[in-house]
């Protein structure tokens, strides 16, 4: 599979998680920027999936880079509005990382 397909895979995935699992290498790993840990990616996917999945993506875009790709998209969490920003290491035709770096909207003016 082409990274290119790879990316617009991964951020459709965003509606569907199961469709993350097509996507990785069997020991992919998650790292999330809100509790700076890394896990399985099976793990991460479960627990979206035992919090309902994932609210409706908006914004959603992604960007191929040298190593594979990044994906963008605004969700809404517990009526807060998140931005997130995903880099994806490809290997092989598969996601082999993943670093999602999640920030709150908010104003920040002083």
């Amino acid at each position: 599979m082409e990274t290119e397909e790879i990316a617009r895979g991964w951020a459709g995935a965003l509606a569907n998680p199961d469709d993350y699992y097509d996507l990785s290498a069997p020991d992919c790993k998650v790292w999330h920027s809100s509790d700076n840990k890394w896990m399985a990616t099976k793990d991460a996917i479960d627990a979206v999936k035992a919090h309902g999945g994932l609210p409706t993506a908006r914004n959603t875009s992604y960007t191929l880079t040298e190593k594979g790709f990044i994906v963008q998209a605004t969700l809404t969490l517990r009526e807060t509005t998140v931005h997130i920003v995903q880099v994806a290491t490809v290997n092989d035709g598969k996601v082999v990382s993943i670093e999602e770096y999640i920030g709150p909207e908010m104003d920040i003016a002083v």
